[in-house]
């Protein structure tokens, strides 16, 4: 079911399988470069559904995607499935040699501090700008925020959000207000109940 905004479409969740169909979709007709994942809460599935989303559009469509994790500490699912690979901290931040059929770059491999950096939109814009000429998708998981706080998720110039909110209320409405007065070029913000 869609519910059309005036500044965006919000997709209710469907299976994965639907969302790599639409995202495929906007891909072609759209020229969609990148999505964010976003949730205000930590085990709302948020890594889980970017995972997903890599791997069926890798796997499915052959497209070139990078999996980009902005938690300075690493994401608790990505640590453990990644820890053979992890050796060292790295230049390019880039995880080589691990069994997944798309890329991944985590912000926590970068042998810098760059903490800081990780809550500045302008930082964020960056990386996936220089990312999305090189790869037809980039995904960003993006840090769980405790707070209400959606402009750094908001400022990823990605095309698509996906909400791993379980529920829609303020907050979800919240979030779909902001996009809709900050950002123009959002092709759709999909809720994964």
């Amino acid at each position: 079911m869609m519910n059309e905004t005036h500044a965006t479409t919000v997709w209710d969740a469907g299976p994965i399988s639907s969302m790599i169909q639409r995202i495929h979709y906007k891909h072609t007709t759209k020229g969609l470069r990148s999505i964010s994942v976003l949730s205000e809460k930590r085990s709302e599935g948020k890594t889980t559904v970017s995972m997903l989303l890599a791997r069926g559009l890798s796997e499915v469509y052959k497209f070139k995607i990078l999996l980009i994790d902005l938690n300075p500490d690493g994401d608790p699912l990505l640590n453990q499935y990644l820890k053979a690979y992890e050796k060292e901290k790295t230049q390019d931040g880039m995880v080589q040699g691990h069994p997944f059929e798309f890329q991944i770059f985590r912000l926590k491999n970068i042998d810098m501090n760059w903490l800081k950096n990780a809550y500045d939109g302008l930082y964020t814009n960056q990386l996936v700008n220089s990312f999305s000429t090189e790869y037809d998708l980039v995904i960003v998981d993006t840090m769980t925020s405790g707070t209400n706080d959606h402009s750094v998720r908001v400022s990823t110039h990605s095309n698509i959000i996906v909400s791993t909110e379980k529920s829609f209320g303020r907050s979800v409405n919240k979030l779909q207000l902001e996009l809709e007065q900050n950002r123009k070029d959002v092709l759709g913000v999909l809720f994964n109940k």
